[in-house]
């Protein structure tokens, strides 16, 4: 999965903001437009309300929702039209000859209802060599006749084969006895010389020809139901015979299975204590998905991934640590990460990660389409809160106007229609508030889970003020954190409220005007990256 083939997956962090959203389809557009590299754009959450009116507005589809990085069976299986099926009504000629020529360690084998049944082996076909040397002294098998008849270009002298054929088969030619009489039986005969051995068969099979006098061929129809002449001499037909089984008589059906959705490196474990060559994949209704080999487990299966708007592994997607970062495009701190080999990284003080990748167009002098345009243009103005935040740079500035001109939109009212679409807090879920744009840091030791809403006027905010709270209260707990906050942002007063939960210590050391129970007045505070979270690092330091 690390070939050049393989899609760059692109992707923003957990509970995803605009720009992360934005800049995760931007940049794959780039890669696949201006850099020629495959690429997909991805998101690590759900959307929030603002992030939907802006893809809504310009016609952009939801990227498809990735929830961990953790490579699935799915993932590396053999499937589609490379998987091969046979059914329980194939014959074991069938399996010999695929697993022969391509080098199977086996096949899947699927019942009259298209469901997994079993599989057969190249371990079995080994064993045919005994079957066949116990032809004719075992008890009754089953037969397709008609596959065996054209297997040995037979020809039929007299009465109609059955499709298929049940009961012993007697070689009187080569010293057998006759059957139980009570029981069907197919004769084979090495010559029409030995036609004085058979009183009475269902079928007869005449050996080293293909032409029968008509004297001979009217005495056979009052021995046999059905008559077949082939050229092939005895031991060949013989062994067709037992090639036209159906493999029904021959599948091993009790032997480990896994799930499309069982984790790679989980089933790697499992495989390990087994001398299986390969193994089918089943889904929980019981039809056969795919099938995997010790091979598929050698060839490199780690996702190749591109971080957008996000370094610190806390708000990385599930799984990160197995993928293959290849890129990471942002404007925040860095965090403690290592990566196995040398990445393309680009981190800038700028307001916004798609003012990175609108300049990366602009400096490959290539103008992003209209929509792409708008997208890193909402992108801007959301992290930038309509370029008022302290984080506005002035080249968020120049690759707003730039922007704005390509997406023929004015950027001041776009962006008000924007926020207005995303501060409709009233009748939102106080767990969705909370939870749509949070992020987990770690300072000195401290585990701080920080979240951010906009909101025009606080009067909303105030009347589930204490639900909020409550609902702070178990994001600490769910992420195992000392400290929770939700910064509240009207982005028409330039004000934030910030409602805390969690450690005392840190509560007791915030210095901004106390307006309510473990609730601060943030006059001229915006930006959580910028103004909270290096007051927070400060007052964690001094602690």
């Amino acid at each position: 999965m690390t070939s050049a083939e393989t899609p760059l997956m692109v992707i923003g962090h957990k509970n995803p903001d605009t720009d992360s959203i934005c800049s995760a389809i931007a940049y794959a557009h780039y890669k696949r437009e201006v850099a020629g590299v495959p690429a997909v754009p991805y998101r690590a959450g759900s959307l929030n309300p603002q992030t939907a009116f802006v893809l809504e507005h310009f016609g952009v589809p939801h990227p498809e929702l990735a929830t961990t990085l953790l490579p699935q069976l799915s993932d590396i299986m053999i499937q589609g039209p490379d998987l091969l099926l046979l059914t329980e009504d194939d014959t074991i000629g069938t399996a010999q000859e695929i697993i022969t020529q391509r080098r199977f360690a086996f096949l899947p084998v699927i019942g009259s209802e298209g469901k997994y049944a079993g599989k057969i082996s190249s371990l079995r076909l080994a064993g045919l060599l005994g079957d066949l040397a116990d032809l004719g002294r075992g008890p009754e098998l089953s037969l397709c006749f008609r596959s065996f008849v054209e297997s040995i270009a037979g020809k039929v002298v007299c009465g109609e084969p059955p499709a298929t054929f049940h009961g012993r088969v007697w070689l009187p030619g080569l010293g057998e006895s006759s059957p139980d009489s009570a029981a069907p039986s197919l004769a084979v005969l090495p010559s029409s010389g030995e036609v004085h051995a058979i009183d009475k068969a269902d079928v007869l099979v005449i050996c080293g020809t293909d032409d029968l006098d008509a004297d001979l061929t009217a005495m056979l129809r009052t021995r046999a139901d059905c008559v077949v002449t082939t050229t092939l001499h005895a031991l060949e037909v013989s062994t067709r015979l037992c090639l036209s089984r159906p493999l029904r008589d021959f599948i091993e059906r009790q032997y480990p299975t896994f799930k499309p959705y069982d984790l790679v490196r989980d089933v790697q474990k499992e495989i390990r204590k087994s001398n299986e060559g390969g193994f089918s994949v089943v889904d929980d209704d019981g039809y056969i998905r795919g099938v995997v080999t010790r091979l598929s487990f050698l060839t490199p299966w780690r996702f190749r991934v591109a971080l957008v708007d996000h370094n610190e592994p806390s708000q990385c997607v599930d799984g990160i640590e197995e993928a293959c970062i290849e890129e990471i495009i942002d404007h925040h701190r860095l965090g403690h990460r290592r990566t196995d080999q040398p990445i393309t990284f680009i981190n800038k003080v700028v307001g916004c990660t798609a003012t990175i990748i609108a300049e990366m167009y602009r400096n490959a002098r290539c103008e992003p389409p209209p929509a792409i345009a708008g997208l890193m243009l909402a992108a801007i103005l959301s992290d930038t809160v309509i370029l008022q935040s302290p984080t506005t740079t002035p080249l968020d500035r120049e690759m707003a106007d730039w922007l704005a001109t390509l997406a023929n939109e004015d950027a001041a009212a776009f962006g008000a229609t924007m926020f207005a679409a995303g501060c409709a807090v009233d009748g939102m879920e106080p767990g969705t508030a909370v939870r749509q744009d949070l992020k987990i840091y770690e300072e000195g030791g401290w585990k701080l889970a920080v979240s951010q809403m906009e909101t025009v006027g606080f009067d909303v905010f105030k009347g589930m003020s204490e639900d909020l709270a409550a609902e702070l209260d178990r994001a600490r707990e769910e992420g195992s954190c000392h400290f929770s906050c939700l910064m509240v942002t009207d982005i028409t007063s330039s004000t934030s409220l910030l409602l805390c939960s969690g450690e005392g210590k840190i509560i007791d050391a915030i210095t901004y005007p106390r307006v309510g129970e473990n609730l601060f007045e943030m006059a001229g505070v915006l930006s959580r990256k910028k103004q909270m979270m290096p007051y927070f690092a400060e007052l964690l330091r001094q602690g």
